[in-house]
């Protein structure tokens, strides 16, 4: 540790109050996800928050997770659980030299880690550049809010702003949060139905007590959307929420259901909703790397922003990976790009209207240092909502349903 930065372990409440002041964090980044994880696997996830405390007194937290995997051999940190967007949390304004030292205790060579860039953190984007750092590729799909709900509905695709229009004063959709334990359940029923549409077995999914954890905990945080045609559970969508930005976890449709627009209404219902939070992001999250998923999140005009992961490895996982690798296990190998080649990748591709985000203003100088600041295709639309969709986007392409021993 650099001379002058003091590391301890922060109490959940500091955990908590930190990542709700932090303008570019995720749940993911929240002690509420960890907490989810620790009691749906009975303790094979826990916990493990770092913070440091730089001379200067401004200060930073790692939520980080524990995995135990192989009884022990191929233990790893997560800078999220489930492959999700990780990376530190602060209320104060950090620059590149807070983040070289930040990037120096998540790269400790001592320790296996997965951690999935936050794609909102411009100055970890911008110092892992810098840095040289090699990534896995990958992206999101996400909408700016800040022009409104209407203007957004503009941009979608012709047929999707059509078939929201119609399917909304035809009166048969409804659209309202999950009140019980029983509608928890009825969404449930059609993940698991979806799940065997697509020929995966349960196991190639969430288990129910993913989901009884997130009913339990009552978290404001946590609000699964359930929609009704003709009063009947027929879609829902597991929103997550964060000071300035909501994701789309897991979503699943029924198979009779998917014509009737209902999925679209959802999400436009969802994020109305997200606007009148004040989230400046509504986010697809990952499609792992399933086209008609990818196709249907554009389809609303959504953003592709880069969430690569990052991996390091201890000699035993190089080991594993190396062996897993001559065995043709899925995922086990890496083929990792530069960072600073993912970013201009990106760039080149969005819209001049659409560059990368800029959460709050100053942004621009938080990387050099200063302050922070016609109808869908059937295809696309089963494809974003079905039991491929509910269990692969939730476990992104760093974790396929079945998590590969290489991974």
């Amino acid at each position: 540790m650099q001379a002058g930065v003091q590391l301890d372990v922060p109490t959940r409440e500091e955990w908590e109050r930190v990542w709700e002041a932090c303008e570019y964090a995720t749940f993911f980044q929240s002690p509420t996800w960890a907490r989810i994880w620790e009691a749906a696997t009975d303790g094979r996830v826990r916990a493990c928050p770092e913070r440091l405390t730089f001379a200067d007194g401004r200060q930073a937290i790692l939520p980080l997770c524990h995995e135990r995997r192989a009884l022990g051999l191929l233990d790893r940190r997560v800078a999220s659980p489930h492959g999700t967007f990780g990376g530190w949390l602060s209320e104060h304004e950090l620059e590149l030299v807070h983040a070289r030292v930040l990037f120096d205790r998540l790269l400790d060579p001592s320790a296996s880690l997965v951690w999935r860039l936050n794609p909102y953190d411009a100055l970890a984007l911008a110092a892992g550049a810098e840095r040289g750092l090699a990534c896995k590729p990958d992206v999101t799909h996400a909408l700016d809010l800040t022009p409104g709900p209407e203007a957004l509905l503009q941009r979608f695709r012709n047929g999707y702003k059509n078939d929201i229009r119609k399917a909304r004063r035809g009166g048969r959709i409804s659209v309202a949060p999950a009140t019980s334990l029983d509608d928890w359940r009825a969404y449930f029923g059609v993940y698991q139905d979806t799940l065997s549409r697509w020929g995966l077995s349960p196991a190639q999914g969430y288990p129910w007590r993913v989901f009884e954890v997130m009913a339990e905990l009552e978290s404001p945080h946590v609000t699964l959307w359930i929609a009704r045609v003709d009063g009947a559970i027929v879609c829902g969508e597991l929103c997550l929420y964060a000071c300035r930005h909501a994701v789309s976890w897991q979503a699943a449709t029924a198979a009779a259901a998917l014509r009737t627009n209902v999925a679209k209404v959802q999400i436009y219902h969802v994020i109305e909703d997200a606007f009148r939070r004040g989230c400046r992001w509504f986010d697809f999250n990952p499609s792992a790397g399933l086209h008609g998923v990818r196709e249907f999140k554009e389809s609303f005009a959504a953003q592709a922003l880069p969430a690569p992961l990052v991996y390091v490895d201890t000699r035993p996982k190089r080991w594993a990976r190396a062996l897993a690798s001559r065995l043709a296990v899925p995922y086990a190998a890496l083929d990792l790009t530069p960072l600073s080649d993912i970013l201009a990748q990106a760039a080149a591709a969005a819209p001049s209207e659409l560059q990368h985000p800029q959460p709050g203003r100053g942004e621009a100088q938080r990387s050099a240092g200063g302050k922070r600041g016609t109808s869908t295709p059937p295809t696309a639309e089963r494809a974003r909502h079905s039991g491929v969709f509910g269990s692969r986007e939730a476990r992104p392409v760093s974790e396929p349903p079945s998590v590969a021993p290489g991974e």
